[in-house]
């Protein structure tokens, strides 16, 4: 069989990895005119290789499936002179979208067993060859397709779809272009008669709203799909009747519906991008001005191994490339993952591996940035790493200190679960809770492994001082618990005490407060040691060391079953005589503050179908006896879930605001409180217990700007020596500046929402 025989026998499918090469951000695209920069893609698993990590590709498939993959299409586009540009451009009033080949040429080559035998050049080439190779050329990339799925709206039926009928009769060929304009693009099928009408004018997008005319015409018309979105995963539906996008849930019933009209899904690619796609890429392409207080530009700096290179916004993904610049560009001290070495040889499909997109990555920011000087796109790194989670895998905003932790867990599961070498350890300490009870004054001691602390800012606007708000956290709080040694609920004094250090502190002020039980962000200005890029005072945490237990002098209260959570006798035995059992009844007491009949009537009716109502009530003494009951109060008082505001003010200390924070941003969690055995076995083993290593200068900072950490824009500061200055540089996304305008300093007190401080 010859190479083009072979290459027309290929079946191709909607999706391909054609964004970046598998293994490094190689790509396609030629900007400065010169022909260097090409991506094979394999015909044998659609994956893209840049030519030095071809071999590495046929060395895995080797080894791993003992298969031998040798047939690529290589690609190159290459962007044309600008006299070619204008020469095909159309003179015209409306803003139009310039389409790709407007503004690149694509070249080809097929390439089998290394040697190339046909490419763009061959003379007498069948079309059949140039129509394959524009079919690969419209598949969409892997991550372009994972952004809209992202950005997908939940699409759902209408009374129009559920009561259509199929259309009668046999039909005929559908037109190729609106029957009212000449217009071939942007066409809608209705799916009623058959009638083909352009769509709405939009931004990027010729239409005259013909087939919204059409449907005027015929109200009981109301369903149409736009022609050039149809695949067979993916489809435009429009009601006009309910003027918005809907979808045939039965597949079936659909696929037998575009027969009708002689469409047939089987290999078909979408033509034109949807409206969603449209909406990707504004974001994609959302660009943001850095200038100084007299409007300057700031310095923009260059990739190198000095200051990394930047990341790309894949639209909202600001919160994510913030995070990733302070951990992999010097934020976080000591952190590195050069220990994963070199690309394993046993995974065919790098740009789905985690493992493979760190490596990716760090090779792409630490060891050779300046081969990137446009900065590079993590997508399949976001893809990878946010797996079937609802919220990062989507292209919503997200808070970043949660992407923070969810980054650190998800290593420690995935990557380092079997690793003595975990560099996620250089953020970990050991905090430790003392409770007091102040009546027999006996004590009791919890230790915690944690990665950074949350400190709340009080209310005001007024400036206020990192140092201050660290006094008052470890100052301690008044609350009420269950004391086994007094055999009641009674007064206690908490505070905390760090029990070891991080070679790293990461400190996340609460900027949020309730306006009228409504969390906002605050941007009240917070002053800290090292914020001015010459200050070199630290930040001295030494006072706030734990002495441990005094047995000389304290008494330790026992651990015993009377610890455990009782339910209030009289307020149990009334809900036992409406009919509730005492199962039922301790479980709603538990779950209200255990002084509220009502309260705790009122969840057992909206907890009624409950599968487990009813069973054995074994409740977690450990987090039981340190809530307090008026701060759980308040938050059901909100109309917050018990549960979860049990489970949000035992992981956040009791302190009201950052557990009202919590479940706003974690409604979909269950409530329960996992054990984690294996980091029991190993807590002992993270930070530092010497005090007098506690003295930490401010390494770096993300900001938010915005009313809500889930909205607005997020970027990272990190200090770099720069002529032989300590300076702030400032990484937006794929820019990098030197930050050393007073505007940035103030952004940094009013904007700052995670400073990591090193040793």
């Amino acid at each position: 069989m010859s190479v083009v025989d072979e290459f027309l026998s290929v079946k191709i499918p909607s999706v391909i990895y054609k964004d970046d090469c598998g293994y490094c951000y190689e790509t396609m695209y030629n900007e400065e005119g010169e022909l260097s920069h090409h991506l094979n893609v394999c015909l044998s698993c659609y994956q893209s290789f840049c030519d030095a990590h071809l071999d590495l590709h046929g060395h895995v498939v080797q080894s791993a499936l003992n298969e031998h993959h040798d047939f690529f299409l290589k690609l190159s586009k290459v962007k044309k002179q600008a006299s070619e540009e204008r020469t095909e451009k159309k003179l015209k009033l409306e803003i139009k979208e310039k389409a790709e080949d407007e503004i690149y040429d694509t070249l080809w080559w097929l390439v089998k067993g290394g040697v190339c035998s046909v490419d763009y050049t061959t003379p007498g080439l069948d079309l059949t060859v140039q129509d394959k190779v524009a079919q690969i050329l419209r598949a969409h990339s892997k991550n372009f397709e994972q952004m809209a799925q992202s950005w997908q709206l939940e699409i759902r039926s209408c009374k129009h779809v559920e009561s259509f009928q199929m259309p009668p009769g046999p039909s005929d060929n559908i037109s190729k272009c609106c029957g009212k304009c000449d217009l071939a693009t942007n066409l809608w099928l209705c799916l009623h008669c058959g009638h083909v009408g352009c769509g709405r004018q939009q931004v990027g997008i010729d239409g005259h709203s013909h087939a919204l005319k059409h449907f005027e015409e015929h109200p009981d018309h109301s369903l149409a799909v736009k022609l050039g979105s149809l695949s067979d995963v993916s489809a435009d539906v429009y009601c006009y009747a309910c003027d918005d996008e809907v979808k045939f849930a039965n597949q079936d019933e659909w696929r037998n519906l575009l027969a009708h009209w002689n469409i047939d899904l089987k290999d078909k690619v979408a033509q034109e991008k949807t409206l969603v796609e449209l909406q990707v890429e504004q974001n994609m392409n959302w660009d943001f001005q850095m200038v100084d207080s007299q409007g300057h530009e700031l310095q923009h700096l260059q990739s190198s191994k000095e200051y990394g290179c930047g990341l790309i916004n894949l639209g909202n993904s600001c919160y994510m490339n913030s995070v990733l610049q302070v951990f992999f560009n010097g934020g976080v001290s000591k952190w590195s993952v050069e220990g994963l070495g070199d690309f394993p040889v046993d995974v065919v499909y790098p740009s789905t591996n985690l493992k493979c997109q760190l490596i990716k990555l760090r090779n792409a920011v630490v060891d050779n940035p300046a081969r990137y000087s446009k900065g590079i796109r993590p997508s399949s790194f976001k893809a990878c790493l946010a797996g079937s989670d609802e919220e990062f895998q989507s292209g919503r905003q997200q808070d970043a200190m949660e992407f923070l932790s969810f980054f650190v867990d998800a290593l420690d599961k995935k990557i380092f679960n079997s690793s003595s070498t975990n560099p996620d350890d250089h953020i970990r300490f050991m905090l430790e809770d003392r409770i007091e009870c102040n009546n027999c004054h006996g004590v009791k001691y919890i230790s915690q492994a944690s990665e950074f602390l949350q400190i709340p800012l009080s209310e005001s606007e007024e400036p206020q001082n990192l140092i201050d708000c660290l006094e008052r956290f470890f100052k301690g709080e008044t609350l009420e618990f269950k004391c086994p040694q007094c055999k009641k609920l009674i007064s206690a004094t908490k505070y905390s005490r760090f029990q070891t250090y991080p070679n790293t502190l990461i400190i996340n002020p609460s900027r949020i407060k309730l306006d009228n039980w409504i969390p906002v962000k605050t941007a009240a200005e917070l002053t800290l040691p090292g914020v001015n890029p010459d200050d070199d005072t630290r930040l001295q945490l030494g006072q706030y060391k734990s002495r441990g237990f005094d047995s000389n002098n304290e008494t330790l209260l026992p651990e015993d079953d009377d610890s455990a959570f009782k339910p209030q006798e009289e307020a149990l035995s009334q809900l036992m005589e409406m009919g509730f059992s005492s199962n039922a009844g301790t479980r709603a007491l538990f779950h209200t503050g255990n002084n509220d009949t009502e309260a705790a009537m009122n969840w057992l009716f909206s907890h009624v179908d409950d599968s487990d109502l009813n069973d054995v009530f074994k409740p977690d003494s450990k987090s039981s006896d340190i809530v307090d009951p008026s701060a759980l109060e308040s938050l059901i008082a909100m109309g917050l879930d018990s549960k979860l505001s049990r489970k949000s003010l035992i992981l956040n200390k009791g302190d009201i605001n950052a557990s009202v924070e919590w479940v706003f941003n974690n409604m979909d969690d269950d409530g329960s409180i996992e054990e984690e055995p294996s980091l029991k076995k190993t807590v002992q083993l993270y930070g530092d217990s010497n005090a007098e290593h506690a003295q930490y200068a401010l390494r770096a900072v993300v900001c938010h700007k915005g009313n809500s950490v889930h909205s607005g824009h997020y970027v990272a500061f990190i200090k770099k020596v720069i002529e032989g200055q300590s300076k702030w540089v400032l990484y937006n996304d794929e820019k990098m500046v030197v930050a050393d305008d007073p505007k940035n300093i103030e952004e940094i007190k009013k904007n700052g929402y995670i400073y990591l401080f090193s040793k």
